[in-house]
């Protein structure tokens, strides 16, 4: 894997024998005629588009039709395209992915959390009553009620830190002392949830998910399939032609989304929060652990194995945050522009060699017999912050998008505005401002919180090693290390001083324009009131005009004096 070559021996190999390269190019197009020129199915169609846009009929064709003649000739591409990707050579490493037979990845676990703040508390409070989490740790004595703790740890006065309660799946080997019994999703075989008070108004709840054998495996397994090319159809979007390397990438990262999506269903449905509420994807970290690679000791040689990890969803190849508390382990975000089946996903993996990580942990063997999972154990116990850390990172991005929607939505209502949906409009000022608030007070106290009954790995964002080794040789400028863990607090602080300045502008905007609403409302409501006084006058005197006035009346009276005046 790390093989003992001088850092440019792949380079000038690939210098000096690119002659001598297989002609992959060639080979396929010699096996595969171009569109147009054979019998497949849609030669034809191609052929008599092409006629219809290039012969003496192009005359005789609207200008307006021209565009979809060639949108339907565009639409026939990639089945070209497909069948030029099936005749290539699977030996190219550029449009295939190659994975050593001895080389596995497994998952033994993930982290999934979601924010209850005093939006969402309510939510908290019946997950506790809906999942029974409670009943077996007061049964045997194992501890108070959730309730009891969370109203407790609100008012300042109760734990930072405490178990929710533990969920073994039916059949499960996990075995907890006060755990719950149900069925869980087919690859996951426990759950451990966790609670961590952020001041006083902010809840953070941590899934740790052990997966089971069949979980563990389940990337791997389509990780070393046989990928032929494929055609994708979207909606509403011509099909794509996948070769076999993006035919590879996108059926191995939906594999491991899929483990991703049964957690986050399962947090959704089982303790929604705010992430939830709001129709976003819970943040999410995966344990990744290699057989072989070795991200520490990767060498410039190692590229060629790059496209197997990008498989994976892992293309931090260059840069690598790295904790000493989690020693041999890289921090990673999976890249939604690269990794497509992640797109809009907040997902970070920990990923490194089992044998490395497991001879660099101290007191392993106190986390379980099996490497992976005692791994996995391990780093759960210092995770937990870090994770709420990440959260609140997006959970401020969140916030930032629904006063985006609100302001925009309140723009294009500008002068069609009516009282309800700026009573809507208000309320959800409200809960955002009284969100944000909380957050605000509470962030500083928990980020200056000196003593934890939980730890924090400290995370360093530098180059990789190799790059590093590399540098050094060549008396390169040193890039100074990044204390990641302060770089995201330090954006943090600075979005919620941002988003703080912005609530008070909008309050006060919609202030204004709700005191101007009750003027104009008031207004219409007297001009209303004007129209229906002189319909009120104009029926009272229709109703007098047809009334038979009697000889001893006033009106009658005055009828008479009003005719001997006149006469």
């Amino acid at each position: 894997m790390n093989e003992d070559k001088p850092p440019n021996t792949r380079r000038s190999e690939g210098s000096t024998n690119r002659a001598a390269d297989p002609d992959y190019i060639g080979e396929a197009h010699g096996k595969v005629a171009d569109i147009g020129k054979g019998r497949r199915w849609y030669d034809l169609p191609y052929r008599f588009i092409r006629w219809l846009l290039f012969a003496r009929p192009k005359r005789f064709i609207p200008a307006r039709v021209r565009p979809h003649l060639s949108n339907i000739q565009n639409y026939l591409l990639p089945y070209y395209s497909h069948e030029l990707h099936r005749a290539w050579d699977p030996a190219d490493p550029r449009h295939n992915i190659h994975v050593p037979d001895d080389e596995h990845v497994t998952i033994p676990g993930l982290w999934a959390v979601e924010l209850f703040p005093p939006s969402e508390i309510d939510a908290l409070n019946r997950a506790f009553e809906r999942n029974g989490w409670d009943r077996r740790r007061v049964s045997i004595g194992t501890g108070e009620q959730n309730r009891t703790m969370l109203n407790r740890s609100r008012t300042g006065q109760g734990w930072s830190w405490w178990r929710l309660g533990e969920v073994s799946g039916e059949g499960s080997p996990y075995v907890f002392p006060d755990s719950v019994r149900e069925k869980l999703p087919p690859h996951i075989g426990a759950i451990e949830l966790g609670a961590i008070q952020i001041g006083s108004g902010l809840t953070a709840v941590v899934a740790h998910f052990h997966l089971n054998e069949a979980g563990s495996e389940y990337v791997d397994e389509m990780w070393h399939r046989k990928h032929e090319p494929e055609i994708v159809y979207r909606k509403r979007r011509r099909p794509h032609a996948n070769d076999r390397m993006f035919t590879a990438y996108r059926k191995t990262q939906n594999a491991r989304r899929e483990l991703h999506e049964e957690a986050r269903a399962w947090m959704s449905d089982r303790c929604p929060g705010y992430f939830s509420a709001n129709g976003k994807t819970q943040p999410l970290m995966d344990m990744l652990l290699l057989e072989k690679y070795d991200p520490i000791l990767a060498t410039r040689d190692d590229r060629k194995y790059w496209d197997a990890l990008r498989a994976l969803g892992i293309t931090d190849n260059s840069l690598y945050r790295t904790s000493k508390d989690l020693p041999n382990l890289v921090l990673s975000e999976v890249e939604g522009r690269m990794c497509p089946p992640f797109e809009g996903d907040h997902t970070w993996t920990l990923w490194g060699n089992t044998t490395s990580v497991a001879q660099s942990m101290q007191n392993l063997h106190f986390y379980g017999k099996e490497h992976r999972r005692a791994i996995s154990n391990a780093a759960d116990d210092s995770l937990s912050n870090f994770l709420v850390t990440l959260g609140i990172a997006n959970f401020l991005s969140v916030i930032e998008e629904r006063y985006a929607v609100l302001r925009d939505d309140a723009r294009s209502r500008h002068g069609r505005f009516k009282a309800a949906y700026i009573k809507q409009l208000r309320a959800s000022f409200l809960t955002m401002s009284l969100d944000l608030t909380s957050i605000s007070r509470d962030l500083g106290d928990f980020w200056r919180r000196k003593t934890r009954y939980l730890g924090e790995p400290r995370f360093v964002l530098d180059y990789a090693p190799w790059i590093v080794m590399e540098d050094e040789a060549q008396n390169r400028p040193r890039f100074t290390p990044i204390d990641f863990n302060k770089h995201v607090r330090k954006v943090c602080k600075r979005r919620v001083t941002s988003l703080l300045q912005a609530d008070k502008d909008y309050r006060e905007i919609l202030s204004t324009v709700a005191s101007l609403g009750s003027s104009i409302d008031t207004y219409k409501i007297s001009r209303l009131a004007t129209w229906i006084s002189l319909a009120s006058l104009a029926v009272a005197s229709a109703t007098l005009a047809v009334t038979d006035i009697g000889s001893g009346a006033l009106l009658s009276g005055l009828a008479d004096m009003l005719r001997a005046i006149t006469g």
